[in-house]
């Protein structure tokens, strides 16, 4: 969005007394429209301005993400929450990915289950939602965007299935089938489209999608690129999945079992 200034080279100011005060380097920062122009110049800059950040590396490979994963958690661990809505525990307040020009993959014999692999592998570490790596856009290869959403578990409790099919489910939809409200989140990538975009477009159309979740105006726009799938909405990945009370609170689990969504920031997808 023209409002959204980006700058380089960036140290972020963090929230919280329990952990580093201050953010290692950060290459591309996307302030908010409101942060004050004089602060931008500053090497140090409180994070709350910030909307988006990412890393920036030439050639993608397992060290790079490792430490992309890493700078994300530590940046939104140092960050509060703001309000008592699902989107503020499921959704950062500032969205963090790892951009790349080409990677180091091109011998295997499929790269980007290579990639998958190892997005997978690193979710498993991961402890919310909201600390995990958002985008991952890789120039010569393909795009991967964080989707975490809110299953209720009334979906599937009503089914009557034979137990000797239940024992062969996903662990996920036994879950569901308990009646517990879970959340599921991982990095989707269609890796069955045969045509796709560009993985620029996608990033375009799906960075729009993020700032649009913590900035109303921006939905216009997001909507219209969603509708005309600019960015990946299905598509192959592994969910990690966690309780909704785990990662939110009683309060808020509370409600999503009774259907309580009185605006946006109580959505249950993200």
């Amino acid at each position: 969005p023209p409002d959204y200034e980006i700058r380089k080279r960036k140290y972020f100011l963090l929230e919280t007394e329990d952990g580093p005060a201050k953010s290692s380097e950060v290459d591309l920062v996307v302030f908010h429209p409101h942060y004050p122009m004089p602060l931008r110049k500053k090497r140090d800059v409180l994070a709350s301005g910030v909307a988006a950040a990412f890393s920036v590396k030439r050639t993608l490979n397992r060290i790079e993400i490792g430490e992309a994963y890493e700078q994300a958690a530590m940046i939104r661990q140092g960050m509060k929450i703001r309000e008592g809505t699902p989107r503020d525990h499921l959704a950062p307040p500032m969205f963090f990915g790892l951009l790349a020009e080409s990677h180091s993959g091109k011998k295997a014999d499929d790269p980007k289950l290579k990639v998958k692999a190892l997005v997978e592998e690193f979710d498993k570490e991961v402890r919310t939602p909201r600390d995990g790596l958002d985008m991952l856009c890789v120039a010569d290869l393909g795009y991967w965007v964080r989707s975490t959403s809110i299953v209720k578990g009334e979906t599937l409790r009503s089914m009557r299935m034979p137990l000797s099919l239940a024992q062969n489910m996903p662990p996920a939809i036994v879950d569901l089938m308990s009646g517990q409200d879970i959340v599921m989140s991982g990095l989707r990538h269609d890796y069955d489209d045969e045509d796709p975009l560009s993985p620029l477009a996608h990033l375009i159309g799906s960075l729009w999608g993020k700032l649009a979740i913590n900035d109303k105006t921006l939905r216009p726009l997001a909507d219209g690129f969603r509708i005309t799938k600019t960015y990946p909405d299905r598509g192959g990945l592994t969910f990690r999945r966690w309780p909704l009370v785990d990662v939110t609170n009683e309060h808020i689990a509370k409600n999503v079992k009774r259907g309580f969504i009185p605006n946006a920031d109580w959505q249950y997808l993200f």
